[in-house]
């Protein structure tokens, strides 16, 4: 896992590491014979795109009937010691090595399920289970790392009684968004240019894809983001967009009419529907892969976008401007340094 890919590479490259992972998953995960029960809450723990991925998880769970949360690891680090706000625990660190989640996973008050891209990193110790992602080396924008984030969240939710989406599906999901969408970027890349932030709606699982695609629009090419759900936007975020305005709309919904005023205050609208359909303007995936599947087909269209956009205005992606030392913990060979 030694230095970092290529932001498009990585890009390109999530079919095949999605399909190691529900391998990687399924191995991980064959001897669970625990389901989680109607009257238990599953809490999911992360930072960055990590907390993204645990709200479109989150999202799916509840659409099933069972009780989750999403939580910041930085919130939880500041818990009292064996609080407890949850029956089980899923804590996310692609890297493993970031302190937050590090210390929500001490003070949970119950053994959590870890899923990692390094199984020997500090995140694991005290894990009642790891879920490993494949051991890559990822894009300094994570792109790989989110989508085989969901991936492994599929295959736990599988395995404990829960099933949301098949995990071995999902690569075949990304394969078709960027057959579909790349075609597209670069003259949505061109018009987005030239405006001044861009806003991000969903609804559901998409909710947490426009958290996510807001992270990597501010990462990658610098664009000022906010990310809000659909129903949320409508009471008084939209407001301030118009010429200067740009929105990324997942969903057909209550998408449409806002696409539709939007579009009239001279916006650009953006606007992402991951199955078939004919929505005027929308960008369509050919294949039906709703709900939490169609997050990763959300989140590849906007990743093929931000790579363009970055090209676009001369930005090394995975070079950041204000770089910092304490958002990862050094960890060599099994003791932290």
């Amino acid at each position: 896992m030694s230095g970092k890919a290529d932001f498009r590479e990585a890009i390109a490259a999530q079919p095949a590491w999605l399909r190691r992972a529900a391998d990687l998953a399924g191995e991980a995960l064959a001897s669970v014979t625990q389901t989680w029960q109607a009257d238990e809450t599953v809490a999911v723990v992360g930072m960055g795109a990590s907390t993204n991925a645990g709200a479109v998880f989150v999202a799916a769970l509840r659409d099933r009937g069972v009780r989750a949360v999403n939580l910041d690891a930085s919130s939880v680090r500041g818990f009292p010691a064996g609080y407890k706000p949850a029956d089980h625990v899923i804590v996310i660190s692609e890297s493993g090595r970031s302190p937050e989640p590090i210390a929500a996973a001490a003070r949970m008050g119950v053994a959590p399920i870890v899923v990692t891209n390094d199984p020997s990193s500090p995140v694991t110790q005290g894990a009642s289970l790891v879920v490993p992602l494949g051991g890559f080396a990822d894009s300094g924008v994570y792109t790989i790392g989110y989508t085989t984030t969901l991936v492994a969240l599929a295959a736990v939710a599988e395995a404990f009684g829960a099933p949301i989406a098949d995990p071995g599906a999902l690569a075949g999901i990304a394969e078709t968004a960027l057959r579909d969408f790349a075609g597209d970027a670069p003259a949505l890349a061109e018009a987005l240019d030239e405006r001044w932030f861009l806003d991000i709606t969903g609804q559901g699982c998409s909710a947490g894809s426009a958290q996510a695609v807001a992270l990597l629009f501010r990462e990658a090419p610098g664009t000022p983001t906010a990310a809000f759900e659909t129903l949320q936007y409508l009471h008084g975020p939209m407001e301030s967009s118009g010429p200067h305005g740009a929105a990324m709309l997942f969903g057909d919904g209550r998408e449409n009419g806002v696409a539709a005023q939007l579009r009239d205050a001279g916006a650009l609208v953006i606007q992402c529907v991951t199955h078939p359909g004919t929505t005027p303007g929308a960008h369509h995936l050919s294949q039906v892969a709703d709900g939490y599947a169609g997050a990763v087909a959300e989140i590849v269209f906007a990743q093929l976008i931000a790579a363009e956009l970055a090209s676009r205005r001369g930005v090394t992606v995975g070079e950041f401007r204000f770089p910092q030392t304490d958002t990862k913990l050094p960890w060599l060979g099994g003791s932290l340094t």
